[in-house]
């Protein structure tokens, strides 16, 4: 197994990196726990996140300053803080590399963007590298720079206290960094010259005669300000770890997983897979015609035996091209049977992720995944059916070779072992591209997708130029990478054809040598072994022709198998038939990252028939909050009880019908107004012109030719504000949910709407609960309770007053 873990989305280096570091250590781990257990924003995961999962998981780390100057002149230093994860810039995200080992006076860098390693000199580095840039106060560093200072100053019997105030604390110490790197790499004439330029440099010289790349102590606004490279050093522990029984990786061939995901479908396949050898074997017998033509049908001279041969061959080649036809009908079925078995489990998995878990990926990685279940069809069949026919063929046509020419046919297994060589030198090249290429492409399409979706706010302030450089940028670092593809193509292409072009002048040399000083071998021979060695050829060729295809199929199947949040089993025997009376939250915590609670200490109960009101400002939690009511969140720590029972009793997916949340972000899709309303139920069309009516949406719907059939363009930009909130409403209205939350659904309609709305709302006699976040005052709604989240606090308000529950 590689030790560096490739990355396999544009922001997931973080999970390779700690991978990674479990490679170098000898620990298996599986990349899944992994993901599933190390916070993933849309940037990447924090560092400081990292450094929490792998002290809990053995090893010891520590953040530190990789102070280039130092360590350069002492490697023992520098190895004695391998192996370490350094941040490195990016403007995509947060990107990390593991420096692992020394080669000289070289770092050992494993790249998960790059999915490779590589070795790196220090000021490489330090050019590659995240600057911290972290600020310190001058009290907490004052002691650790007079103890450095004095110990550099001791030998040549200079006054610390004094060199610090001429000098000043992030100064002295610079300038001490810049003598002993001068004194270490170049020297002094003698002891004496040594101190006078010590004394010169730390009395008469100013900090400006000190090179930039010696500054790494400034002042800022009274504290010093530090610019080396931070670093995270991790050493497997000797102690046990925290967290003992993880999962190892599993060591699963892609292909293997691939092959028992068909289940019932293999069937079909196997038949294909019958059919193309069958028509591969039929089509390898038109070889042997030539020689029956050359050496039994010409020296005969009989013009019936020619008949007899042309009747022969004639069915010959109807039967080879009825076995070609058989191949592709089932090809097509096959086809067709694959994509809908492809599409229905990626859609499968989209259904059973967790929000959260979706949220992590960039629109532009997963429309990636879905081109990916489409292409999953091609390379089962054009690839890795096509490479076991040829693989096959070449078998099959070997074996006849060794009857007709044992010596010479080693020639061309010479071949072949060049081929395979050749084969293994450059498939990391093509799928290390390739894996950089598919996160180029999905950058791309990620920022392409934001443009189309701001159209009108990019239009508005003119800012076109703007975000036509920003998609520019990434087109040209995909295109880069599709051009280095290209190369690497042309240059395995133009290999694999010059190794062809020798190999056959030479097979075809010792033949004629061989026909003209032996004559034990026939002409009609000769050329059998020419068209299947040719054939051998091809079929390599073929193989190391679409090794570029091969490898992008390989990392598409990777990351459509890696597309799988391994989600808690779902209650589904739990309680059935229940209505909920009462919810309570206690001591509820969410937060998105760990440290960074969103929400704090939650308690609150509600009873059915309920109407509460959340608000708050903005960022405050309110969102969050609504999600974690529906269960589309789950909470970090704390309990959900329903009817005074833990909520996991419950069958989760009848739960899920009985709160409902509607929020002002709530997409309409491209179809009818009905059917945005109905969302597959049936209800009578009387019923929805009623409440239509109560809202006054009644006008707008009779407006329309169509009526109810009126086709809503995609997520409503044909509609008004106002118009998509009372659509989104009446989904609400007409649900059998019997806890509604409206997340900032209220807001965005006409005043006489609104009024209406809330007396509607107030008016409910279905006895639903209804909870409404909202920032803006409600007048017409008598709620039963009031809250305000702040700080991610929930506050209940009476009478004007802020009582913290």
């Amino acid at each position: 197994m590689p030790t560096t873990d490739p990355q396999l989305k544009s922001n997931d280096c973080g999970i390779s990196a700690v991978k990674t570091l479990f490679n170098l250590s000898g620990k298996s781990i599986s990349r899944k726990y992994i993901e599933q257990s190390l916070p993933l924003e849309e940037k990447g995961s924090r560092i400081a996140d990292l450094k929490d999962f792998l002290d809990k998981h053995g090893f010891e780390t520590k953040f530190r300053l990789l102070d280039v100057n130092s360590v350069q002149q002492d490697l023992e230093k520098l190895e004695a803080m391998l192996p370490f994860i350094l941040p490195i810039q990016n403007k995509k995200g947060l990107h990390y590399v593991v420096a692992g080992g020394l080669k000289g006076k070289k770092v050992r860098i494993f790249d998960p963007t790059k999915g490779r390693e590589y070795y790196l000199s220090l000021q490489e580095i330090k050019k590659l590298a995240h600057f911290n840039k972290n600020h310190w106060d001058l009290a907490e560093t004052e002691d650790k720079i007079l103890s450095i200072c004095s110990q550099d100053l001791a030998e040549y019997k200079v006054n610390v206290a004094s060199a610090i105030e001429e000098n000043g604390h992030a100064t002295l110490f610079n300038k001490l960094t810049y003598f002993k790197y001068l004194k270490e790499n170049f020297g002094f004439k003698d002891s004496i010259a040594e101190k006078h330029f010590l004394y010169d440099l730390l009395k008469n010289q100013d900090i400006s005669s000190v090179p930039h790349n010696f500054k790494t102590l400034q002042y800022d606004k009274g504290k010093l300000r530090n610019n080396s490279p931070m670093i995270l050093t991790a050493k497997a522990s000797e102690q046990p770890p925290i967290v003992a029984d993880y999962p190892e990786e599993e060591k699963k061939s892609l292909y293997w997983q691939l092959f028992k995901q068909l289940g019932e479908h293999r069937k079909l396949w196997y038949i294909y897979i019958f059919a193309a050898l069958f028509s591969a074997t039929t089509a390898q017998i038109a070889v042997f015609t030539n020689q029956i033509l050359i050496d039994e049908v010409l020296p005969t001279y009989n013009i019936n035996t020619l008949v007899l041969f042309a009747i022969g061959l004639g069915i010959y080649k109807l039967f080879d091209l009825g076995t070609t036809i058989y191949k592709n009908f089932v090809s097509m079925h096959l086809g067709n049977i694959l994509d809908r078995h492809f599409l229905a489990s990626f859609d499968e998995k989209i259904n059973n992720s967790s929000l959260s878990y979706i949220q992590t990926f960039k629109k532009g990685d997963l429309m990636e995944r879905v081109s990916d279940s489409l292409k999953l069809k091609s390379f089962f069949m054009k690839f890795f059916t096509g490479m076991l026919v040829d693989i096959c063929v070449s078998i099959y046509s070997l074996g006849i070779l060794f009857f007709i020419d044992a010596k010479l046919t080693m020639v061309v297994v010479a071949v072949m072992v060049v081929f395979v060589l050749w084969f293994k030198f450059i498939t990391p090249y093509l799928k290390q591209n390739e894996r950089m290429r598919y996160m180029r492409k999905a950058d791309f399409l990620s920022k392409m997708m934001e443009k189309v979706d701001g159209l009108q706010v990019i239009k508005s302030f003119k800012i076109e130029r703007f975000h036509s450089d920003k998609i520019f940028t990434s087109v040209n670092d995909y295109l880069k990478i599709q051009l280095r593809n290209g190369f690497v193509d042309l240059v395995n292409k133009i290999v694999v054809a010059v190794i062809i072009v020798l190999a056959s002048v030479l097979i075809i040399v010792m033949l004629t040598k061989s026909a003209i000083t032996t004559q034990l071998i026939t002409l009609g021979q000769i050329v059998t072994f020419i068209a299947l060695s040719s054939k051998i050829f091809s079929s390599l060729k073929g193989i190391l022709d679409d090794n570029m295809n091969l490898q992008e199929n390989e990392v598409i199947l990777k990351r459509y198998l890696d597309f799988d949040e391994k989600t808690k089993v779902s209650n589904n025997k739990g309680i059935e038939d229940f209505s909920i009376h009462k919810i309570e939250f206690k001591n509820l915590n969410y937060g998105y990252v760990p440290n960074e609670l969103v929400l704090k200490d939650i308690n609150l109960k509600i009873r059915i028939g309920e109407k509460i009101k959340i608000e708050g400002q903005n960022g405050s939690g309110k969102s969050t909050f609504s999600k974690i009511l529906t269960t589309l969140y789950h909470p970090n720590s704390g309990h959900i009880l329903i009817n005074s029972r833990d909520k996991k009793f419950y069958d989760e997916e009848k739960m899920r019908d009985k709160i409902l949340l509607v929020t002002n972000e709530d997409i309409l899709f491209n179809d009818t107004i009905y059917n945005n309303i109905a969302l597959g139920k049936h209800i009578p069309i009387a019923e929805i012109i009623d409440k239509a009516r109560l809202i006054n949406f009644y006008d707008f719907i009779a407006g329309k030719e169509d009526g109810l059939e009126f086709m809503i363009s995609e997520n409503g930009k044909n509609l008004s504000t106002g118009q998509r909130k009372k659509i989104l409403l009446l989904r609400a209205i007409f649900s059998t949910a019997e806890f509604i939350i409206l997340d900032e659904v209220l807001s965005g309609m006409d005043q006489e709407s609104r009024n209406n709305v809330e007396r509607l709302i107030e008016e409910d006699a279905d006895e639903k609960t209804y909870i409404i976040i909202s920032h803006e005052p409600i007048h017409n709604i008598n709620f039963t309770k009031r809250y305000k989240i702040k700080d991610g606090e929930l506050n209940v308000l009476k009478d004007g007053e802020l009582n913290v529950l």
